[in-house]
């Protein structure tokens, strides 16, 4: 017995490293032993045992009950497998799917060579991600900036160079949409009538990504731009609205939560490649900013508090992924390093675990009260949970520790 246990020790050891490939003994095992990160993998593998297709290259928006998915949940789901690939490296299985993602699966929506007709200009040979495939001119500028910073930080990960030329290529696209119109921003759409949050603060995410891999400081200065448009325009007691009509001028006033979580990310990644305190400042207000937005805590006669997540901002639980991601990307650059956002996050995500149905499946309004059914096994629900178990395991194993 002595020796049957000997091997199997040796055996467990060289698998943790093999599937934490580049991670010490102590941050394998770390992350091996972390709830979030087990329920994370698992619900991954799930989603994508049921949503992707390695031999056609298809994302399926509702575990395989729908036709090809739009390019926006296949994004999301390249999203999710991304963030599990982070935390768990040595993974064959999910660098196999990561790589046919990032590049067959994600070209079936590329349509190259294109006319771009904007406002005040025409563009020619760009090219850009319909956002369903196999059709052309119905295009969304966020649809391409999500694509654009999944091949860039695909690029990091996995180190192929035809990834940074795509996402490259993609940001010349990303760029038609800016014009002089409200003083700056970028459409929301090929109708061009809105300038979003959401087509604005993912795009600026994306240039100051391309500038982190590029030193190009065309790259840093559009990225700088957008950024300081979505502050001038957009910015309400330290959150964002939603959009602005640009003929009428007209403001939708809902602040949902991805526009303040890539905001998070975009003014965290400012602050990271320049030091300028005003970066740290604007984003630390917004982080701050978003916990009574996105919580509420309800003490117990013991003593005890209670930590749900409100309904309202999280549109969908994709959202939420986003926000653990920002959260944890902002505590990389905060020099005080603020365990709160994170310590919210975790707070609801022991909850959320709770809910894990027979299919492996999870609340995607995470115990908010509000209630979809049809969404419950889409894609961006699912892989949004996902993407925030994985996002905070990350943060608890190999961050905050550090």
């Amino acid at each position: 017995m002595k020796l049957l246990s000997i091997i199997m020790s040796v055996v467990m050891f060289f698998s943790a490293g093999l599937f934490f490939c580049g991670r010490s003994v102590g941050e394998a095992s770390s992350v091996a032993n972390n709830e979030f990160a087990c329920a994370g993998y698992d619900l991954t593998l799930n989603i994508l045992s049921k949503s992707y297709d390695l031999f056609s290259h298809k994302t399926y928006d509702y575990m395989g009950e729908s036709d090809f998915a739009y390019v926006w949940p296949a994004v999301s789901l390249i999203e999710n497998v991304a963030d599990a690939y982070r935390l768990f490296p040595g993974s064959i299985k999910l660098k196999t799917y990561y790589n046919d993602m990032l590049t067959n699966g994600i070209k079936r929506y590329l349509v190259k060579d294109a006319v771009i007709t904007a406002p005040e200009k025409e563009y020619s040979g760009i090219s850009y991600y319909n956002s369903y495939p196999g059709s052309k001119g119905d295009y969304y500028y966020d649809d391409n900036e999500w694509v654009c910073i999944q091949l860039l930080l695909g690029y990091g990960q996995l180190g192929k160079r035809e990834l940074l030329s795509a996402a490259l290529d993609n940001l010349e696209f990303i760029w038609t949409g800016w014009d002089s119109s409200l003083d700056g921003g970028i459409y929301w759409s090929s109708e061009y009538s809105s300038k979003n949050a959401c087509s604005n603060a993912p795009a600026a995410i994306a240039f100051l990504l391309a500038y982190q891999f590029t030193q190009k400081e065309e790259y840093l200065e559009k990225g700088r731009m957008i950024y300081e448009w979505v502050n001038s325009a957009l910015r309400e007691d330290d959150l964002f609205i939603d959009n602005i009509q640009v003929e009428s001028g007209a403001k939708n006033y809902w602040k949902g939560i991805y526009n303040q979580a890539t905001m998070i990310y975009a003014g965290s990644l400012l602050y990271e490649i320049t030091g300028e305190k005003e970066y740290y400042d604007l984003t630390s207000a917004t982080v701050r900013a978003t916990i009574p937005l996105m919580f509420t805590e309800t003490a117990n006669e013991d003593g005890s508090v209670d930590i749900k997540m409100n309904a309202n901002p999280i549109f969908k639980a994709w959202c939420v992924g986003w926000l653990a991601r920002s959260y944890e990307k902002f505590y990389t650059v905060d020099p005080e390093q603020s365990s709160l956002p994170m310590d919210y996050m975790a707070a609801v995500l022991k909850q959320e675990l709770l809910t894990k149905d027979e299919a492996g499946f999870y609340d995607p309004f995470f115990c908010s009260g509000a209630a979809d059914d049809e969404n419950y096994t889409e894609v961006l629900g699912q892989d949004g949970v996902a993407s925030a178990l994985l996002c905070t395991a990350y943060y608890e194993t190999l961050l905050k520790n550090d």
